[in-house]
């Protein structure tokens, strides 16, 4: 069913993805299809669903799915595409490109693939010639080594720069890239759910080694930083600094405010920006209840005006943290200002440590450990800043931690 998400093309028709994502609508997806030499004769339903198409050269009927043709730029069908690259390597390379239709048979073949006739019994190239209209045709072969079936043609053998020595089976060539994605996944905490090589684009079901876990994602997300768990996003250290942002979606007509830990790991900007997020504002915080504050905050601000977004448009999570893009605009550090001002929630944390040490102040050796000196020049002049390496929050709460763990000082919390 469209959604009313406008097409990115002509700008009129409605996105037809059923799952209410923005993309082109009907009328553009089937100007899409006869731009590659297909006529639809069947109606559209879904990106995955073959459709009965003629090819507007040959005349044949084949089953094309919007999902193969949607970034492509091969024109017509794969008979046609054989034929056109046969009758082109006949002019250039006569020596190489002239053979008979058994000839080509065999070399289909190779060592690689066996062919089966419709009872299933092993032919061989005089067999499988015998099933061959035409020399270029494409004919069901199978892999000797894993079985999978393919179709093959002596267009796409001879016309192929590839290394002659490796296997012309599709599956069994991604081996090795497999494996490099399984290992690419375990250096993320992730165990890869895929039997053998996926696009990079493509996302694939993981779990999580560490706490198991089930994600959707694809090499190019993990490449670009997005959270590889969104478990493990949220069970970052309460106590640590936290980061609180604002961004745009575009595409969904829609801002989001959110918090992330400053690990790279989980860093929840990297998911968005990956999923066409436009980073508009960010702010660290002190803590995690403090983070939470400000986008409770900002939440109660913007009620008023939902975004319409669903769990379908944020597979990187978050979608309940979104307002419509015509909703008010959010200055960050100004809700920060406030917040701090106020002592609300997760602000007043320092408050609390000062009054523990009232009693028994931080003494000069339990402070030094976190001492930061940075030369600066004023006036030219070198002058020695003396400060702290983390925030004071951080860096009381560990002396805190140190004294109760030895039994030093009274046993307050904050």
């Amino acid at each position: 069913m469209a959604t009313e998400r406008k097409c990115p093309e002509c700008q009129a028709g409605g996105s037809a993805n059923r799952k209410g994502k923005p993309g082109r609508c009907v009328g553009c997806i089937d100007k899409r299809y006869r731009q590659l030499g297909w006529n639809p004769i069947e109606p559209y339903v879904s990106s995955e669903h073959a459709r009965q198409c003629l090819c507007t050269e040959c005349d044949r009927a084949e089953l094309v799915p919007y999902t193969e043709i949607r970034n492509s730029n091969n024109r017509y069908c794969d008979w046609c595409s054989c034929r056109r690259m046969y009758e082109q390597g006949l002019v250039s390379d006569p020596s190489k490109w002239d053979v008979t239709v058994e000839q080509a048979a065999e070399i289909v073949l190779g060592e690689d693939f066996l062919a089966r006739s419709p009872a299933g019994e092993v032919l061989d190239a005089v067999g499988l010639a015998a099933q061959m209209e035409h020399v270029w045709s494409l004919v069901a072969v199978e892999c000797v080594i894993c079985g999978t079936v393919a179709r093959r043609s002596v267009s796409r053998t001879l016309g192929s720069r590839s290394n002659p020595g490796r296997s012309r089976c599709s599956y069994c060539f991604s081996l090795p890239l497999a494996s490099w994605q399984d290992e690419f996944f375990t250096a993320h905490r992730l165990l890869r759910d895929h039997e053998g090589y996926a696009r990079f684009g493509q996302r694939v079901a993981a779990s999580c080694l560490d706490c198991g876990a089930d994600r959707s994602i694809s090499v190019s997300e993990l490449k670009s930083g997005v959270a590889p768990c969104l478990g493990c996003a949220e069970a970052t250290d309460p106590d640590a600094v936290h980061v609180v942002y604002v961004m745009h979606f575009p595409v969904l007509r829609a801002r989001k405010v959110g918090i992330t830990s400053t690990e790279v790991r989980h860093d929840r900007i990297a998911s968005h920006e990956a999923q066409g997020g436009v980073l508009l504002e960010q702010q660290e915080v002190p803590n995690r209840e403090a983070a939470r504050t400000v986008e409770d905050c900002v939440l109660r601000a913007v009620r008023a005006f939902p975004s319409g977004c669903a769990s379908r448009d944020f597979p990187q999570g978050g979608f309940t943290e979104t307002w419509s893009h015509d909703g008010p605009a959010v200055d960050l550090a100004c809700v920060i200002e406030r917040l701090e001002r106020d002592e609300a929630p997760g602000f007043d944390r320092l408050r609390k440590l000062w009054a523990y040490f009232d009693s028994e102040p931080a003494t000069i050796e339990e402070l030094v450990e976190f001492r930061h000196i940075e030369v600066i020049e004023v006036d030219g002049t070198q002058v020695h800043q003396v400060g702290f390496s983390e925030p004071l929050e951080q860096v009381l709460r560990k002396i805190r931690s140190r004294r109760l763990a030895g039994g030093v000082g009274a046993t307050k919390t904050a």
